[in-house]
């Protein structure tokens, strides 16, 4: 049976670890805080761009009088995985790995991995493929890795990026992002009537297609994919917000079960001495 320093040494270990965790919550809360404002006023934009970049896109693929060559034509398609370096982040990467492998296992397109939980991930679950890894920062975007990540992701004609979404403080969401402009079978199918016959729709650019083209595909670009890496900071730090939550209401109900085990063991020790007292009791009037 537990003995009474046991039950003082866990309680002693589990208030301490308690406040530890409210700790690692309240740095989670204000770093989410530090990045929610600016992500959720982005997001919208960057969104509307990613429709209007589809639709350069398309126009410039259906202009017959095309002779510029865009970004790049090749046919491959990276598919950008945004982990973490710590596992501190509730469930919110794992769910994303998910969706990332399934894609992966079907498409087989060329791999790459942001931060080292990706790496222990792809180890457990995608052995056999190869990957380029990329190591990113949890807390903020740094210019000189991403410059360097751009700088790979511009070789592919196709860049879908896998990341965790925070929609509300209790509810994060894996989705996947084309940043290159590739949504094009939702332009066309908004561009049909109701009998399914393709629209085309003519537009006026200016000063060029092949000028907006470029600003698109290189500046544009690398801010929407710049956006997902704040998405992703923000969904962990929700989700680690989360986890810590939880984890406290289980060291308070754990907290609860050691009193428990703390006033019965009081009881039975007292009750053991009431035992003692009695039978002292008998043998003096038996004597």
């Amino acid at each position: 049976m537990i003995s009474k320093k046991q039950l003082m040494v866990e309680t002693d270990g589990l208030l301490s670890l308690k406040g530890l965790v409210e700790v690692y919550e309240e740095v989670a809360a204000g770093r989410m805080q530090k990045v929610r404002g600016a992500v959720l006023q982005s997001r919208q934009f960057l969104e509307g761009l990613l429709v209007i970049f589809a639709k350069i896109k398309s126009a410039y693929i259906n202009d017959s009088n095309k002779q510029m060559t865009t970004r790049v034509k090749n046919n491959r398609t990276a598919a950008v995985f945004i982990s973490a370096n710590s596992r501190l982040y509730g469930d919110i990467v794992d769910r994303t790995f998910n969706s990332f492998v399934d894609y992966t296992k079907t498409n087989k397109p060329d791999v790459v991995v942001l931060g080292k939980l990706g790496l222990s991930l792809m180890a457990d679950r995608l052995p056999g493929v190869l990957f380029n890894y990329f190591d990113f920062s949890d807390d903020k975007v740094e210019m000189e890795s991403f410059e360097i990540i751009m700088r790979y992701l511009l070789q592919f004609e196709k860049i879908l990026v896998f990341y965790g979404q925070f929609k509300t403080i209790l509810s994060q969401e894996p989705v996947i992002t084309s940043v290159s402009g590739d949504a094009i079978s939702a332009v066309n199918q908004q561009n049909s009537d109701s009998s399914g016959k393709k629209i085309v729709k003519q537009y006026i650019f200016e000063p060029s297609l092949e000028v907006i083209s470029k600003v698109f595909e290189g500046e544009i670009l690398a801010s929407v994919f710049e956006q997902t890496l704040h998405e992703s900071q923000l969904s962990k730090y929700a989700s680690r917000m989360l986890a810590l939550d939880r984890s406290i209401d289980n060291i308070e109900k754990r907290l609860l079960e050691v009193r428990s085990e703390g006033v019965r063991l009081k009881h039975k020790s007292f009750n053991k001495k009431q035992l003692s007292t009695f039978s002292g009791v008998s043998l003096w009037t038996n004597g």
